[in-house]
C-alpha cells in the first residue's frame, strides 16, 4: 500500500513537470527533476527491502508456572523441541504444564507450543519412526497461510520469518555457530559423512504450501530431531489438546 503511493505521487510529479516544463526556469526544473528522481530512489530501495514477519512476544525459554487443579502435567522425553539450554526437556527441566482449556477460549498464535495427540504417519514412507502418542511442537503457520522452507529459512506467505523458530538450526545453533563448534576437544565428533548431512540439512527445502482450514503447521525448534508437520503435514486442530505454559514451579 505504502508502495502504491510512493508511486502514484511520483507519476503525478512527473506529469506535472510535463505541464509547466515551458514555465519554469532551468534551474527550476534542475531541482524538480533531482526530488523526482529520489523519489524513485526511495521507492526502488523499498521495493527491494526483504519483507519479513517478526515475532516480538514468544521467548526461547518457557515460563516456570503454577499447576492448577485442571492442568495437565506432561513428561516430555522428546528432544526435538531442545535448544542450547535444552530447553522443555523433562529429564532437565522437569515436567511441562498445559493448560487443556486454554484454545476454548484464545485464537492459535504463531510461536506458541502447543500439545497434541501425534497424526499418523506413513510407516511405508517413514518405517524407522516411532513417534509417541503426545508431543509438542511450535506452531510456525496458521490456517490460509502459505509455508516454504528456502535453504534452512521459513517463509510464510513470502515474508521470511524472522525470528529464532524461523530457520534450521541445532540445539539452537545455526549453520556457521555449528560447523565452528564441532570437532573441537570435549565437543562431539562429525567425520565428512556427517557433515554433508548437517550441510544439508541447514540448507533444506520444502516445498510451498497452504495450511487448510482449521489446521496448523508445526515444527520443534530442532527440526532434524523433531517428528512434526515435516512427516505427517498440517496438524488437525482438534487433535491440540492445550498449550503448553511453560515448566512446573516446584
Amino acid at each position: 500500500m505504502m508502495q502504491n503511493m510512493f508511486l502514484k505521487v511520483a507519476i503525478s510529479n512527473l506529469m506535472q513537470l510535463k505541464n509547466e516544463a515551458y514555465n519554469e526556469f532551468e534551474g527550476g526544473l534542475v531541482m524538480r527533476y533531482t526530488m523526482l528522481i529520489s523519489i524513485f530512489f526511495i521507492l526502488f530501495i523499498f521495493g527491494c527491502e526483504e519483507q519479513k514477519l517478526i515475532d516480538y512476544i514468544t521467548q526461547e525459554s518457557p515460563a516456570t508456572v503454577e499447576k492448577k487443579q485442571d492442568f495437565i502435567l506432561f513428561e516430555n522425553n522428546n528432544d526435538g523441541m531442545s535448544r542450547r539450554n535444552q530447553e522443555y526437556d523433562s529429564q532437565k527441566k522437569g515436567k511441562l504444564v498445559v493448560d487443556p482449556n486454554y484454545y476454548t477460549q484464545n485464537e492459535f498464535k504463531r510461536g506458541e507450543v502447543v500439545y497434541y495427540k501425534t497424526p499418523a504417519i506413513d510407516k511405508k514412507k517413514y518405517p524407522r519412526l516411532n513417534p509417541s502418542e503426545h508431543n509438542i511442537s511450535r506452531v510456525i503457520a496458521l490456517p490460509g497461510e502459505v509455508v516454504q522452507i528456502k535453504k534452512g529459512q521459513v517463509q510464510v506467505n513470502g515474508k521470511k520469518l524472522n525470528t529464532f523458530y524461523g530457520k534450521a538450526l541445532s540445539w539452537g545453533l545455526d549453520e556457521e555457530e555449528y560447523f565452528h563448534s564441532i570437532n573441537q576437544p570435549g565437543t562431539a565428533v562429525c567425520d565428512d559423512l556427517c557433515q554433508k548431512t548437517m550441510k544439508n540439512y541447514f540448507n533444506m527445502d520444502m516445498d510451498k504450501f497452504k495450511v487448510p482450514d482449521n489446521h496448523l503447521f508445526v515444527m520443534g525448534d530442532t527440526w532434524w530431531r523433531s517428528i512434526d508437520s515435516q512427516f505427517y503435514g498440517p496438524l488437525p486442530m482438534d487433535l491440540v489438546t492445550g498449550k503448553v505454559l511453560g515448566y512446573e514451579e516446584k
